[in-house]
């Protein structure tokens, strides 16, 4: 995908990244990621064993969070890291590669999570946190060009990997399973071209922003039909009625 290709850049690995946050000031409470190395035709060739970690946070999880996530105080102020040592782990994990690799999320909350962590935690690595955020790669954002539900919203992680005929493994909003569940998702937009030309087409049919005659045409391509000149010239005509 040329598109794609501008993102990846030439990169020899990804780092598929997910994030937990508290309800109210967004600070992180669980970090999963997994390295996986590429082939030149940008698929997965590798997966590495994947990070894991719960992280301390100033202020409470909150109900709706820890509904979500099982995710409780407790665990936090128990189990979990400060987030500068997290940092520094995500770092020992990438090795030589941190500074290269592309930080994959779906959504852009990963990113306001990563903000307000360092925000809330002012002995943490500012330079290196800000670098992630800098080299960051919205997965969600982008297949959701080509691939929207019926009614043209964007779909969750789950939903879109039954589209690509994929099963989500492990437990929704559990950080690592949703950061391993990414890499599927990427490795399946990639290898199932066919349905992201179908799923494509189908949002091309729907796009509101074309002037209407493109929009006939798109349509009835995407019917199956064919259009002539002579159709193209009565879309125009009605138009602009």
């Amino acid at each position: 995908m040329k598109e794609l290709e501008k993102y990846i850049n030439h990169r020899h690995s990804l780092l598929f990244l997910d994030l937990e946050g508290t309800q109210f000031s967004h600070e992180m409470i669980a970090i999963g990621a997994v390295k996986v190395d590429l082939r030149k035709d940008m698929t997965i060739k590798k997966y590495h064993k994947g990070y894991y970690s719960l992280v301390k946070a100033k202020n409470r999880v909150g109900k709706v969070v820890v509904e979500l996530t099982s995710i409780t105080d407790e665990q936090v102020k128990k189990n979990g890291k400060p987030f500068r040592v997290v940092i520094s782990d995500l770092k020992k994990y990438l090795g030589r590669d941190f500074t290269k690799t592309l930080f994959v999320t779906f959504g852009s909350h990963d990113l306001r999570i990563l903000a307000q962590s360092l925000a809330y935690n002012l002995d943490a690595p500012k330079d290196d946190v800000q670098l992630m955020i800098k080299h960051s790669f919205d997965l969600g954002e982008f297949i959701s060009t080509f691939v929207k539900d019926e009614n043209n919203n964007t779909y969750s992680l789950a939903n879109m990997l039954k589209v690509f005929g994929v099963d989500f493994k492990g437990t929704q909003h559990n950080a690592y399973a949703d950061a391993l569940n990414l890499a599927y998702l990427y490795d399946a937009m990639l290898k199932n071209r066919d349905i992201m030309k179908v799923e494509y087409k189908k949002v091309l049919a729907k796009y509101r922003h074309l002037p209407s005659p493109i929009q006939g045409v798109i349509a009835k391509l995407s019917n199956g039909e064919n259009v002539t000149p002579e159709d193209f010239d009565h879309l125009v005509e009605e138009s602009l009625k």
